[in-house]
């Protein structure tokens, strides 16, 4: 997985650098306090994301600190940049093992979380766009199409169901703790705030080249134009992070307010700096790397912490069964505790 990861960076990398040579002759047209707000707006979009996958794994029984949550999700992502959409969930499930979280736990939140963005995104979209950009909705219906599919996925029955169907097939335990609505609204809710920040960055630079729209129309056109882009680019599953056809999307869907010249200026920048956010929170989440073992084993659930429990037993007394696991400091799932063989020695990675 270290290798993956490091395959992600430098494929980070080397889209950074491409982005600013398609930027870097035009990027000039843009104000500075315009091109400083979008990006640090863009930066609050993916701390969006971060708390929309913490609140559904928390749904799963699986507490994190938000620390913990930023290492894992955050440095996860670059993997994105690999074609294919599974790699960022495959390396979150692997710095998950860092914090006591079972990989079936992590695997379920990020893969929620990636089913939750489309209908979000379609949501965002369809209460913005129809009022500036009816062209863009009757190009990309389909982006829109799926979203109530999604949905019906996304029913806490329905995707208990799936989610022990897909954990039977692959022979392992289904999760202990099925999802409720509660994570759910709460992870669909940060999404939808992360579409608004990406928007309000979205608009910090299109006013910054006379859009033909203005007021709070050209704030709705500009939050609805980057909910579709996402959506669909998202739905393209070959292109890594859904490079081209988000920044196709987004020049149509803001017709409305500019020519297709500027517009893909604000498209290209608007990559760029989505990629440096990702760049800014991958740092960030190395940065809080835990330190030493101790650290790492206070976050254990309860499937986790069990099996880590029962090695432990066998190794300090081959063969025996008795084995007390009990959480002290709460006795919530994923709150700091010790598991105790005998009664005797504590537990913990």
């Amino acid at each position: 997985m270290r290798g993956a990861l490091l395959l992600a960076a430098v494929l980070l990398v080397v889209a950074l650098v491409g982005q600013w040579n398609d930027v870097r002759d035009s990027v000039g047209e843009l104000t500075a306090a315009g091109l400083g707000g979008s990006a640090v707006a863009t930066v609050l979009a993916v701390g969006a994301t971060v708390l929309s996958w913490r609140s559904v794994l928390g749904g799963l029984g699986a507490s994190l600190p938000l620390r913990a949550a930023v290492r894992i999700f955050c440095v996860g992502q670059i993997g994105k940049y690999i074609p294919g959409s599974v790699w960022p969930v495959l390396a979150q499930m692997e710095l998950s093992r860092d914090y006591g979280v079972s990989r079936p736990k992590s695997a379920s939140a990020s893969l929620v979380v990636l089913a939750l963005a489309v209908p979000c995104g379609g949501v965002t979209a369809a209460a913005t766009l129809p009022f500036v950009s009816r062209s863009a909705l009757a190009d990309y219906w389909w982006a829109l199409a799926v979203v109530p599919l999604f949905a019906v996925v996304l029913h806490p029955p329905v995707l208990s169901r799936l989610l022990d169907l897909a954990f039977r097939l692959l022979r392992r335990p289904p999760l202990d703790e099925a999802l409720t609505a509660r994570p759910i609204l709460a992870g669909a809710g940060w999404l939808i705030a992360g579409f608004v920040w990406y928007g309000v960055g979205t608009w910090l630079l299109v006013r910054d080249l006379d859009p033909a729209v203005g007021g709070a129309r050209l704030v709705a056109l500009c939050i609805g134009a980057y909910a579709l882009a996402w959506t669909a680019g998202f739905l393209v599953l070959v292109l890594p992070a859904g490079a081209g056809v988000r920044e196709a999307v987004l020049v149509l869907a803001l017709a409305p307010a500019l020519a297709s010249g500027p517009a893909t200026l604000i498209a290209v920048v608007a990559r760029l700096l989505a990629t440096i956010a990702d760049v800014v929170w991958a740092l960030v989440g190395v940065a809080l790397r835990p330190r030493g073992t101790s650290t790492a084993g206070r976050y254990v659930d309860a499937d986790t912490h069990a099996g880590a429990s029962t090695d432990l037993a066998e190794a300090v007394e081959p063969g025996s069964a008795r084995l007390s696991a009990r959480q002290t400091g709460g006795t919530g799932p994923g709150r700091p505790g010790a598991a105790t063989v005998s009664g005797t020695a504590p537990g913990g990675r």
